[in-house]
C-alpha cells in the first residue's frame, strides 16, 4: 500500500507546477533592471506585497519616481473613492515621504530620483524639503526637481528652496531644477560638480554671478540647458571644454549671449517674447556647426538672417518662424541643411546659400526640437511637407522658387490636395524645371480629379527623370490607385519628346524591402495590391537605346 501511494505522491508532484520564485534569486543588480521596467507606481507596489525578501528589494530599489500625474492616474483606476483632489495630493505626499524614508534606511546609493509635482501649500513644500535633504546624502547620481503646474505652465507661487547640500552634491551627473529656488549661498560657496555632464534649469531666477558660479563649478558638463530663467541680461558661457550642446530660451531682458566653448557643436536659442535675437558672440566656437532657433530672426521686421558673421562655420540651421513673420531673407555661405519651419510663402524666401544640400520647408504642425537628421542628400533637395492645401497660385510660386539661385537636383512634396485649377496654369507658358527625381504623397483629397489636378500641376512645374507616387491606403482605394498610376503615366510620356518613350515601374512597401520591376504598364497594373500598407511607385524613364 506505501509503495503504491508513493508511487502516485511521485507521479503527482511530477504534475505540479514548478512554482519556485527564480526571479529572487538572481543578484540584486539585475532584479534593480528588471524593476526599472515597470510603468507605474501601482506595479511596483504589487511587487513589493509578494514576500518580505520583495519588500526589501523594493525599499532597496535605486530608481525613486514621484509623479503626481501618473500617481493620479493610477489612484484614479483603482476605483477607491476619493472625495476632493487634494486627499491625492496627500496620498501622494505621504507615498513620497514614506517611500524616501524608507530608502533611505537601506545600505545603498540612489541612482535616479523624480520629484514631478506641483505644489499648492506650504505642507507640501515641507515634505520635499525633507526628502531632497535626505535623498542628496544617498550618493544620487541624476536628480530631477520639477514643480511647474503641467496644465499652466507657469511656476507656482510655492516654491522649493534646493537645500544647500546640494552644492556638495559631487555624485550628481544629471541634474534638473524646474520652478525651484537656488540654494541662498549659491553665489559664495558652489562645489565642484566633477561627475556633472548633464545640467538643466527651467523657471529658475538666475543672475550674471550666479551663471558664472554654477557654469565655472561644472567643468565636465556636456549639456546646458536653461529655459524660461529670468534677472539676468546677459548669458556668458566659458571654460567648458566637454560642452557640446547648449540650449537658451531668452526673454527680451536679455540684451547679450556670449559662448566660449571650443568643442560645442548644436546650440538651441529660443525667444520666448518674440523680441528678437539679441547681441551674440560664438565666432570663437569653431565646431558650432548646428543652430536651432525659434522666434523672430531680427528685432526688425525684414526678417534679414546673416548667418556668416554670427556663425561663419555653420553647416545645419533650424528655424522655427512666429506665424506673423511673412518674410525671410538668409544669407550664409557655409550652410549645407536649412529646415523651415513657418508659413511664409514661398515667394518671400530669399535664399543665398550656395553651398545648400538641403531645405526643408514645413508646416506649423512640426515640432520645432523634432526637426531632427542626422545626414544631408548627396545632391542638392527640396522638401515640401505643408499642413496647407495647395493650390494653382502654390505652384507657381513652387516654380519661380525653384528659378532661383539654388539648383535643386529633387523635390519631394508632401501636401493636402484641395480644389486645385489647373487652367490657370495651363494658360501661363513657363518651361517645366528640369529634376532628377521628384516624390509626391498627397493626402486628403475628396475626388479623384483633385490629384490628377496636383499631378498635372507638378509636372507643369518640372519635369523630373523619375518620379515617386506614396499611396496611403486608408486614402486611396483599389480603383482610384490604378488609375491614377495610368494618368501619370500617361502626362510623363506627354512631355517627352521622343516618338516612343520608354518608361518602367518599380513598386514596394513599407511592410518590405523587397522592390518589384515592371517593364510594362499593364504589368504594374495587374499586380498593384488590393490594401495593405503604404505603397510606393516610382516612374523612372528611360533614354533611346536603354
Amino acid at each position: 500500500m506505501y509503495v503504491g501511494t508513493e508511487i502516485q505522491i511521485g507521479k503527482l508532484v511530477e504534475n505540479i507546477e514548478d512554482t519556485t520564485d527564480w526571479i529572487s534569486q538572481l543578484p540584486d543588480s539585475i532584479v534593480h533592471h528588471i524593476l526599472s521596467l515597470l510603468d507605474s507606481p501601482k506595479e511596483l507596489v504589487r511587487m513589493s506585497v509578494l514576500s518580505n525578501y520583495w519588500f526589501g528589494l523594493t525599499a532597496s530599489f535605486p530608481i525613486l519616481d514621484f509623479n503626481f500625474s501618473k500617481f493620479k492616474e493610477v489612484i484614479e483606476s483603482s476605483g477607491i473613492p476619493f472625495d476632493t483632489d487634494k486627499d491625492k495630493r496627500e496620498i501622494f505626499f505621504k507615498y513620497v515621504e514614506y517611500t524616501i524614508s524608507r530608502f533611505c534606511e537601506q545600505i545603498v546609493n540612489a541612482h535616479t530620483v523624480n520629484l514631478i509635482t506641483s505644489l499648492v501649500d506650504p505642507t507640501e513644500v515641507d515634505i520635499i524639503d525633507r526628502c531632497l535633504g535626505l535623498i542628496l546624502k544617498k550618493g544620487v547620481k541624476v536628480l530631477v526637481v520639477d514643480t511647474i503646474n503641467k496644465e499652466t505652465w507657469v511656476s507656482q507661487p510655492q516654491k522649493i528652496h534646493v537645500p544647500n547640500i546640494l552644492l556638495s552634491a559631487s555624485s550628481l551627473t544629471s541634474l534638473t531644477l524646474s520652478g525651484c529656488e537656488l540654494p541662498s549661498s549659491v553665489t559664495v560657496y558652489f562645489g565642484k560638480f566633477m561627475s556633472l555632464k548633464y545640467l538643466t534649469l527651467e523657471f529658475v531666477r538666475l543672475n550674471e554671478e550666479v551663471i558664472k558660479h554654477i557654469t565655472t563649478s561644472c567643468p565636465f558638463l556636456e549639456e546646458l540647458k536653461v529655459r524660461y530663467c529670468h534677472g539676468f541680461e546677459r548669458f556668458y558661457v566659458s571654460g567648458l571644454p566637454n560642452l557640446k550642446q547648449a540650449e537658451v530660451c531668452f526673454r527680451c531682458e536679455v540684451k547679450r549671449i556670449d559662448i566660449e566653448a571650443p568643442n560645442i557643436r548644436h546650440l538651441v536659442l529660443m525667444d520666448i517674447d518674440e523680441s528678437g535675437l539679441p547681441s551674440m558672440n560664438v565666432a570663437s566656437c569653431q565646431k558650432l556647426t548646428k543652430l536651432s532657433y525659434s522666434g523672430y530672426p531680427s528685432p526688425t521686421s525684414k526678417g534679414l538672417v546673416d548667418l556668416s558673421t554670427n556663425f561663419p562655420f555653420l553647416e545645419t540651421f533650424i528655424l522655427d518662424l512666429p506665424y506673423e513673420c511673412k518674410s525671410l531673407n538668409l544669407s550664409s555661405h557655409t550652410l549645407r541643411m536649412f529646415e523651415l519651419r513657418s508659413e511664409c510663402h514661398l515667394d518671400k524666401i530669399n535664399i543665398n546659400t550656395p553651398n545648400l544640400l538641403l531645405f526643408g520647408y514645413k508646416g506649423s504642425s512640426h515640432s520645432f526640437l523634432d526637426m531632427e537628421r542626422e545626414s544631408v542628400p548627396a545632391q542638392a533637395c527640396m522638401e515640401c511637407d505643408l499642413d496647407r492645401y495647395v493650390d494653382s497660385l502654390w505652384f507657381q510660386k513652387l516654380r519661380d522658387f525653384l528659378d532661383k539661385e539654388i539648383r535643386f537636383k529633387e523635390l519631394k512634396l508632401h501636401v493636402n490636395v484641395g480644389s486645385v485649377d489647373f487652367e490657370e496654369l495651363r494658360v501661363i507658358h513657363w518651361p517645366p524645371f528640369e529634376l532628377e527625381h521628384v516624390e509626391l504623397e498627397a493626402e486628403n483629397f475628396e475626388e479623384l480629379c483633385f490629384y490628377e489636378a496636383v499631378v498635372d500641376s507638378l509636372l507643369w512645374c518640372c519635369r523630373p527623370q523619375s518620379l515617386t507616387l506614396i499611396f496611403d491606403f486608408p486614402f486611396t482605394d483599389f480603383e482610384k490607385r490604378g488609375r491614377v498610376v495610368k494618368f501619370t503615366y500617361e502626362k510623363l510620356l506627354q512631355q517627352e519628346d521622343q516618338v516612343h518613350p520608354n518608361i518602367k515601374f518599380v513598386m514596394s512597401s513599407s511592410s518590405s524591402n523587397a522592390e518589384m520591376n515592371f517593364s510594362d504598364l499593364s504589368s504594374l497594373l495587374t499586380a498593384l495590391p488590393r490594401d495593405g500598407p503604404r505603397q510606393t511607385i516610382t516612374f523612372i524613364k528611360k533614354q533611346a537605346g536603354q
